[in-house]
């Protein structure tokens, strides 16, 4: 399972995760690895995935062809190459993969932005996923602030935080206490954990916390 946090304000977006992955061994037994779950795309993109490990494989995919025809898209046009770029990947593995454990169906993309042909402050987050293997994936409705899995209280502490416009390093220092406490819980949470910003000034800048 994977435990993420993004959200923005007037002066950036934050973006963190975990890194802990699941699989199991021929014997049906349980083992943890760590993988990184959160990419740059150019200097003013980056996709966080989740889920199914799939999806792993499938953001850096999707991240080599949105660099290739960066500038090329407007912002419908990108949601639309990238829900049907996962899409079609996603159904490439179901047909030659059938997954019965719960949640490993489960398979979700985190994109986020700065887009200067939007409104300021330019700021943008999607999420596309697909929660039991529907095809295609689909673009699930989100403001400003995406906890996946959905914990409503630190989505609460996460939105009145960027209401107030704090610093961005203050935030994400939030978010990744957060992923500690979850650690501390969740034995499909585990670190080492993996922080960002994104502002239009610096772009995408990986934070050490």
């Amino acid at each position: 399972m994977t435990q993420a946090l993004a959200g923005f304000n007037a002066n950036g977006i934050v973006l963190a995760t975990d890194s802990r992955a699941t699989r199991y061994t021929e014997q049906g037994e349980q083992e943890f690895l760590s993988v990184e779950k959160l990419y740059p795309i150019g200097t003013h993109m980056a996709v966080l995935s989740g889920g199914s490990g799939l999806s792993v494989p499938l953001s850096l995919a999707l991240r080599h062809q949105l660099i290739r025809r960066e500038g090329l898209m407007d912002i419908e046009e990108l949601v639309a190459f990238c829900l049907d770029f996962l899409s079609r990947g996603y159904g490439q593995h179901l047909e030659r993969h059938s997954p019965d454990r719960e949640g490993l169906r489960r398979i979700y993309f985190i994109l986020a932005g700065f887009f200067p042909e939007l409104p300021p402050p330019g700021y943008r987050l999607f999420l596309l996923g697909s929660e039991e293997g529907e095809l295609p994936l689909r673009r699930m409705e989100i403001g400003n602030v995406v906890v996946m899995p959905r914990n409503m209280g630190m989505e609460v502490r996460l939105s009145r935080a960027l209401a107030q416009n704090g610093p961005l390093d203050e935030i994400l220092k939030m978010s990744r206490d957060f992923l500690e406490k979850m650690a501390g819980i969740e034995d499909v949470v585990g670190p080492p954990f993996f922080c960002a910003t994104l502002t239009r000034e610096d772009g995408y800048q990986e934070m050490s916390l």
